[in-house]
């Protein structure tokens, strides 16, 4: 296992302990209060100071592009997902003339969280075939 697969595997486990912990709070603080708990992922930040002294080769580049790629197309969409979704109930289905400005900033938040799974995933996804060939 090289470096890259190390950082991704702390990225879904530090997502992990924040699932668990949403779902404890929730118990005790309610759904409402329970969402600070993904702050526990800000702990994510840590992850390139794993093994930052190893060299990559193209192959583990090559790889390291098409991760981040599928990860900014991702969290686009995400956060195409989310405006339109805000619009669609708030506009279109509620009949609201306004929408909080911290609907906002959670769908871009959402929209980070996004993209440093589905980044971690292709790390893991891709590390497990031929870059070159696509065979698994």
């Amino acid at each position: 296992m090289n470096a890259e697969q190390k950082r991704a595997w702390f990225v879904l486990g530090v997502f992990g302990v924040a699932c668990v912990a949403f779902a404890a709070w929730t118990l005790v603080l309610g759904l409402r209060g329970a969402w600070g708990a993904f702050g526990i992922f800000g702990l994510a930040a840590f992850a390139p100071l794993i093994k930052r002294q190893e060299k990559a080769d193209e192959r583990d580049a090559a790889i390291n592009r098409r991760a981040t790629l599928a990860a900014a197309v991702a969290s686009y969409v995400a956060f195409i997902l989310g405006c339109m979704g805000v619009w669609f109930a708030a506009f279109a289905w509620l009949r609201q003339e306004q929408v909080s400005v911290q609907l906002f900033a959670a769908i871009t938040i959402a929209g980070a969280i996004v993209f440093y799974l589905t980044h971690s995933v292709a790390i893991l996804v891709f590390y497990g075939r031929h870059v070159e060939t696509g065979d698994a």
